[in-house]
């Protein structure tokens, strides 16, 4: 009796450890976002007063790997629970420093990975006062989560 006792124990830790990890984890992707914005910002003004500077690394290397939707996800969870509009989240884009000139129209891109987002389940749209849409990412329901990644595995 005293092992699944202890058993219970450590299961409640490990949940109650995990939940803490998760908003940690929610966070630290807030901060990323607003420093990375703050990097790029002070990137632009060291250019523009003549100042020499060393790119970061880590910054550039999040902009070479990092696909347009994962930025999107990211954006959207920094700014959770508040909705974006489609330009609001090209303006950020842009102040995390990614060069939208390489596709034709990036606020249709944009558009469309939104819309995309919004027919999985992934976030959530919103028709504003003035008829815009917005987007914001979906509560988080971990039981159904769970139960839709179990049906998927049982197919």
């Amino acid at each position: 009796m005293a092992k699944s006792s202890d058993y219970r124990k450590a299961y409640n830790a490990a949940k109650h450890e995990l939940a803490e990890l998760l908003s940690q984890q929610e966070a630290m992707t807030k901060r990323i976002v607003t420093v990375r914005e703050s990097i790029q910002t002070l990137a632009s003004l060291c250019e523009s007063e003549g100042i020499t500077f060393v790119p970061s690394a880590e910054a550039t290397h999040l902009l070479i790997t990092v696909t347009l939707a994962d930025e999107i996800r990211v954006i959207l969870r920094a700014v959770s629970p508040a909705p974006l509009r489609p330009a609001q989240v090209k303006s950020h884009l842009a102040r995390l420093g990614h060069d939208l000139s390489k596709y034709q129209n990036p606020q249709a891109t944009i558009q469309m990975v939104l819309k995309r987002m919004a027919e999985s389940g992934e976030v959530e749209e919103i028709i504003s006062n003035d008829g815009k849409k917005a987007y914001r990412v979906a509560p988080t329901n971990y039981r159904d989560a769970v139960l839709a990644a179990a049906e998927k595995i049982r197919k």
